[in-house]
């Protein structure tokens, strides 16, 4: 079951779904430029008997608010750290594309993360 959530980081409305088997290993996984959460459903849907997966509406695509100001990737990276903080996900598999990848990178360099998947 597929369950939609929102929650205020950072003054920033940031829309997410969550899904899969909960007794497995957390994946997160952040879209490319212009994108939103469905771009990356058919990778979540793949992986979702295996792991516990959450999906982000990065701010200012799909159904997430504009951020209050122009964001710097490290500002996405904050963001993204608050939420998987709040949902208790702790050293996640993270999978990113493109500027999903980007934010993925420094992200990785910041804080645990069991793997990094880029494409």
């Amino acid at each position: 079951m597929v369950i939609k959530m929102q929650k205020n980081i950072n003054n920033c409305d940031i829309n997410y779904i969550r899904y899969g088997n909960t007794k497995g290993e957390d994946v997160v996984l952040l879209h490319g430029w212009g994108q939103n959460i469905e771009m990356m459903k058919p990778i979540g849907n793949a992986l979702e008997k295996e792991f516990n997966v959450t999906i982000i509406d990065l701010p200012g695509y799909g159904e997430s608010s504009e951020p209050p100001f122009p964001w710097e990737v490290s500002d996405y990276v904050d963001a993204i750290k608050k939420l998987l903080e709040e949902e208790k996900i702790d050293n996640p598999i993270l999978i990113g594309h493109s500027f999903g990848g980007k934010i993925s990178l420094l992200y990785s360099s910041m804080y645990k993360v069991k793997k990094l998947v880029l494409f």
